[in-house]
C-alpha cells in the first residue's frame, strides 16, 4: 500500500530533470548557470536559497489571493474531486524594497486543513516554507515539470521583461500524509541568476 501511494506522487527522477535542463539549454543555445539549475531542481526551501544568494530576507508580495473551485484539470493535478474548494495565490518573492526574484502561483486544497494552517495559508503574506516550519508539518516536494515558457502580462509587470521573453518555470507538489498539500508553479527570467 505504502509503495502504491509513493508511486502515485512520483515526481521527476534526477535523470528526467537533467534531460529537461538539457532540452532547455538546446532551446536557448547556452548553458544555464549552476544557480538556475539549483533553483529549478531543489526539493528544499526556495525562500532559504534566495536568502542565502541575496544575503537579505525574502518577503512575499501577494498579488492575488482567492478561493476557487477546482475545474477538471486542476482537480486532476491536485488529485481531488472537481468543484472542491482551492486557495489560489499569486505572489512575488522579493527582497524588501527590491525587485521580484521569483513569480509564484500556488493551489492549496482547503478540505482537511486545520483552522490555524488554513488561516496562514489563505491569509498571511509568509512564504509557504516558513508556514510549514511554523506548523511543524513534515512534507516532501516532488518536481513535476521543468520547462521554458513565454512571459505573459503578469510576468512583464513582475520582472520588467518584454512580452514573450523566455522564462524558466517549474511545477512541484508539496506532499503531506500521502496527499498533495500544495501545488506550486515558480517562474523567473532566463536572464536572472546567471
Amino acid at each position: 500500500m505504502h509503495d502504491r501511494l509513493m508511486q502515485r506522487f512520483r515526481g521527476m527522477k534526477t535523470d528526467e530533470m537533467l534531460k529537461a535542463i538539457d532540452k532547455i539549454e538546446k532551446r536557448i543555445s547556452f548553458n544555464l548557470s549552476n544557480v538556475q539549475k539549483i533553483l529549478l531542481t531543489t526539493d528544499g526551501s526556495i525562500t532559504r536559497i534566495l536568502e542565502v544568494l541575496t544575503k537579505k530576507p525574502v518577503v512575499i508580495e501577494t498579488k492575488v489571493k482567492t478561493i476557487i473551485k477546482a475545474d477538471k484539470g486542476l482537480a486532476r493535478a491536485l488529485k481531488i474531486k472537481p468543484d472542491e474548494t482551492v486557495n489560489f495565490r499569486v505572489v512575488h518573492l522579493k527582497n524588501p524594497d527590491d525587485k521580484t526574484l521569483i513569480f509564484a502561483k500556488s493551489w492549496t486544497p482547503i478540505r482537511g486543513l486545520n483552522n490555524a494552517l488554513k488561516r496562514d495559508l489563505t491569509s498571511v503574506d509568509i512564504p509557504i516554507g516558513k508556514i510549514l516550519i511554523k506548523h511543524k508539518i513534515e512534507t516532501r516536494r516532488e518536481i513535476t515539470s521543468i520547462e521554458t515558457i513565454n512571459a505573459d502580462d503578469e510576468m512583464v509587470k513582475a520582472f520588467n521583461v518584454r512580452l514573450g521573453d523566455l522564462m524558466l518555470s517549474r511545477y512541484y507538489n508539496i506532499i503531506h500524509e500521502a496527499k498533495i498539500l500544495i501545488r506550486i508553479n515558480e517562474i523567473f527570467p532566463i536572464s536572472s541568476f546567471l
